[in-house]
């Protein structure tokens, strides 16, 4: 899993003047790391994040996702469980300013979802606010097409606000880092429990993955700009002979589920 619990300090400027903060005061402790070995870009490059705060009982935990359309965000199945509101935030580069924030408790995991496996990790929030789509800094994203193949070495940009390193601090810029794919068959070395419904990423030494805080966010094709996975989970981040894994939109029983809640 790839999700990070949010200091209070933390939530409060992800907030800023949006919403009113709350005032009593939880741990600070985190689950984990943000992209690793990547680099600092802008939300014109990646229009179609979103990054969201969840609030469940008095924590705030800290994911990524995508625009599919207007009043819909794509997201980790796991970034979901137990949560009671979601803080959407898009068309921002910054973690706690800018774009626009809309709060949303309409939001649902896939009904196959294994938490102890991480199959079938996906997860949409509905939003009663429609998303403004200018183009610029809020784009819808392209998802992939059901049963459609990723070949070996396919470079995919992922993307988020995630910590930038394992049990590191998360990032106040949007941050992306470029991997290639490899087959299921070789990342089964390192991930016994994987599924058709995943796929791998990373670099053979390690050094560039996401981490947590990025959970949920986009796994987007470099050279189509289609939407190709979610950030699912991992082992630790960046580690050599331990590529990140994702849940595979195409896959029938995830592609399916999305087109039905969504319309997508």
């Amino acid at each position: 899993m790839k999700m990070f619990l949010i200091p209070l300090y933390l939530f409060c400027a992800f907030l800023s003047k949006d919403v009113l903060c709350k005032s009593h005061h939880k741990s600070s402790r985190s689950d984990g790391g943000k992209i690793v070995g990547g680099y600092e870009t802008t939300i014109e490059n990646f229009p179609y994040q979103a990054q969201l705060l969840l609030e469940k009982g008095e924590d705030y935990y800290q994911c990524g996702g995508s625009i599919i359309n207007e009043n819909t965000i794509l997201t980790a199945a796991h970034c979901l469980t137990g949560i009671s509101k979601v803080y959407v935030r898009t068309g921002s580069s910054e973690a706690g300013s800018g774009g626009s924030m809309t709060v949303s408790n309409n939001f649902t995991q896939h009904p196959k979802y294994n938490a102890r496996t991480s199959d079938y990790d996906v997860g949409v929030v509905r939003l009663s606010t429609p998303i403004t789509i200018d183009g610029d800094k809020t784009k819808v994203i392209q998802l992939a097409k059901k049963g459609s193949t990723i070949a070996p070495g396919t470079n995919v940009l992922v993307s988020g606000w995630g910590t930038t390193s394992e049990n590191g601090e998360t990032s106040d810029n949007l941050m992306a880092v470029e991997v290639p794919t490899v087959s299921n068959d070789q990342c089964r070395k390192s991930y016994s429990t994987l599924t058709v419904r995943m796929f791998c990423a990373g670099v053979p030494e390690g050094g560039k993955d996401s981490c947590q805080g990025d959970s949920g966010g986009p796994a987007v094709s470099k050279s189509s700009g289609i939407q190709l996975g979610i950030v699912s989970f991992g082992s630790g981040c960046a580690r050599k002979g331990y590529p990140g894994v994702y849940t595979r939109v195409s896959s029938v029983g995830i592609r399916d589920w999305i087109k039905k809640v969504s319309g997508v």
